[in-house]
C-alpha cells in the first residue's frame, strides 16, 4: 500500500512539473529563473501587534551567466555544419539567436542584469507597501545592509535600498562588504562529514582549466560527441538541418549539442532586454523537463535538506540563523532605533538556511536527491533569482514580540513549534526552536570530535 502510495506521488508530481513548465517555460532554467511574484493576502496579526522590525537575506538578482563558454558545443557544432552548408532557416535562425545570447555575456560574465536590479527595486517597493508601520515609526530609522564581497550582491543590495530610501526618505542607511562577514553571508558548504577525511584539493592544473573553462585546447575545432543520447531528439532538430541523417553522424551523439542550446535558453529570460525566447520557439515541454530534471536534483543535493547532503549544509549554515537571533536580540533592546537589516547574498545560503529552518521543501520533507524532481521538489519555486527570507516582528503594547517567517514574501508555518495564531510565532519560542535546529545540526560533529574522529 505504501509503495502504491509513492508510486503515485512520484508519477502525479512529474505529471505537475511537465504541466507547470508547459505553463511558464522559463521554469526550465532551475536556479536561474527569474523571480516570480503572485499576489499575496496576509493573515491578519493577532489584535494590539504591529510590525516594527524586519530581517532580511535575499539573493542576488537575475544574472549573467558566470562564463561564456555555457553555448561551445552549440556554437561549434552549429558553425561547423554552417560551413558545410547543412543549416536551413530555422537552424540559422536558431544559431544567431544562441550566438547573440553568448555575445551578451562577454564582459558581463556573473554581473547583475537589468532584470536583476528590477526584481531587487520591486521586492523594496513591496516590502513598504506591505509593512508600512514598520517604516513610518518615529522611533526607528537605522537600516544596514550587509552584502556578500561578490559585486552582484551590491549592486542587489544598492538597487534595493535606493527603491527603499525612494519610498522612506527618513531611514538612514548604512552598507557593509567585508571579507569578515562572509563568515555568515555566504559560509562554505565544503564541510566533510564527522569521519570523513576532507577531499584533496584541486590541482593546479585542474584549477587553472575550471577559471579558464577551456575543455579543449583548440576551442575553434569540432570535434563529434561520443556516446548514446539519453533522449531521442529528432522532433528538435529535425527542422533546423537540410539532411538530419547526415547532421547526426557529423555531430556524433547530439545530446551535448542540444543542451548547450539549451543552457543558452534558460538565460534569455535574465537578459529579456534582447527579445529572444528560445524555449518557447524551439522546445516542447517534455525536452525541457528532460534537461531540467537532473539539473533540479543536482540544486536539492547541493544545497537543500537532502538526505544525501543535508546534514552538512544545516550545520553549515548556522552562523547565519544565529545573525538572524542576534540582530533581532539587538533590535528589540531599549532605545535601539533599528528599522531593518538586510543581508544581500547567494542560493547557496538562503536555500540551507531554509533547510535548517526544515522548510525548503514544501511539505516539509527531506528526499532522497535523485527523487527531488519525481517528489515535487522544484527548483525554479524553491531558489529562483532574488530568493529571500524575510522574518517580520510584531509588538504590542506589553512589549510582547511575535515574529512570521516569509518565503519568497509568502507566509510559512515552522514545524516542530506551534503558533500563537496563523503563521505568528512567540519570538522568544521561535529563537529557541532555531537554536535547538542549530545545536541538533551540530551534533554528529560535536559527537565526533569528542570519538577523536
Amino acid at each position: 500500500m505504501l509503495l502504491a502510495l509513492a508510486l503515485c506521488i512520484s508519477a502525479n508530481a512529474q505529471t505537475e512539473a511537465l504541466r507547470l513548465i508547459a505553463e511558464n517555460p522559463d521554469r526550465a532554467a532551475n536556479n536561474m529563473h527569474s523571480y516570480e511574484f503572485d499576489p499575496i493576502v496576509d493573515t491578519k496579526a493577532p489584535k494590539g501587534f504591529k510590525p516594527f522590525y524586519i530581517s532580511h537575506y535575499g539573493r542576488h538578482g537575475s544574472r549573467y551567466e558566470q562564463n561564456s563558454t555555457f553555448a561551445r558545443a552549440a556554437i561549434a557544432g552549429f558553425a561547423y555544419l554552417d560551413s558545410l552548408n547543412m543549416l536551413t532557416e530555422a537552424g540559422k535562425a536558431l544559431y544567431a539567436d544562441v550566438n547573440a545570447v553568448v555575445e551578451a555575456h562577454k564582459g558581463m560574465e556573473g554581473s547583475l542584469t537589468p532584470r536583476g536590479a528590477r526584481e531587487h527595486q520591486m521586492l523594496a517597493q513591496r516590502m513598504v507597501a506591505r509593512f508600512p508601520d514598520v517604516f513610518k515609526n518615529k522611533d526607528r530609522w537605522e537600516v544596514n545592509s550587509f552584502s556578500s564581497t561578490n559585486f552582484r550582491c551590491i549592486v542587489s543590495m544598492c538597487n534595493f535600498t535606493n527603491a527603499l530610501n525612494e519610498e522612506c526618505p527618513r531611514q538612514e542607511f548604512t552598507f557593509t562588504s567585508a571579507e569578515r562577514f562572509m563568515r555568515y553571508i555566504n559560509p562554505s558548504l565544503n564541510i566533510p562529514r564527522p569521519g570523513v577525511p576532507p577531499p584533496p584539493p584541486p590541482s593546479p592544473e585542474q584549477l587553472a582549466r575550471y577559471r579558464s573553462g577551456n575543455t579543449s585546447s583548440d576551442n575553434n575545432r569540432f570535434t563529434p560527441a561520443t556516446g548514446t543520447p539519453g533522449y531521442d531528439f529528432t522532433r528538435f532538430l529535425t527542422p533546423l538541418f537540410k539532411d538530419l541523417d547526415v547532421a547526426l553522424s557529423l555531430l556524433g551523439n547530439p545530446e551535448p549539442f542540444v543542451r548547450a542550446i539549451y543552457s543558452a535558453g534558460g538565460l534569455c529570460q535574465v537578459i529579456d532586454f534582447l527579445g529572444i525566447d528560445i524555449y518557447r520557439k524551439y522546445f516542447v515541454p517534455e525536452e525541457l523537463v528532460y534537461f531540467w530534471a537532473s539539473g533540479n536534483d543536482s540544486i536539492y543535493r547541493m544545497w537543500g535538506g537532502s538526505q544525501e547532503n543535508g546534514d552538512v549544509i544545516r550545520y553549515a549554515i548556522r552562523p547565519l540563523m544565529m545573525d538572524f537571533i542576534e540582530k533581532a536580540d539587538a533590535a528589540m533592546q531599549p532605545g535601539s532605533h533599528r528599522t531593518a537589516d538586510l543581508r544581500f547574498g547567494h542560493d547557496t545560503s538562503v536555500l540551507p538556511l531554509f533547510a535548517l529552518m526544515r522548510i525548503d521543501d514544501p511539505q516539509n520533507r527531506s528526499l532522497p536527491y535523485q527523487k527531488a524532481h519525481e517528489m515535487g521538489w522544484y527548483a525554479f519555486f524553491q531558489v529562483p533569482m532574488a530568493t529571500n527570507c524575510q522574518m517580520i516582528f510584531y509588538q504590542n503594547n506589553k512589549g510582547e514580540v511575535l515574529t512570521k517567517v516569509l518565503y519568497n514574501e509568502k507566509e510559512v508555518l515552522i514545524p516542530g513549534i506551534e503558533p500563537v495564531s496563523g503563521p505568528y510565532y512567540r519570538w522568544n519560542e521561535l529563537k529557541a526552536h532555531f537554536i535547538k535546529l542549530c545545536d541538533e545540526a551540530a551534533e554528529p560533529w560535536v559527537r565526533a570530535a569528542a570519538h577523536g574522529r
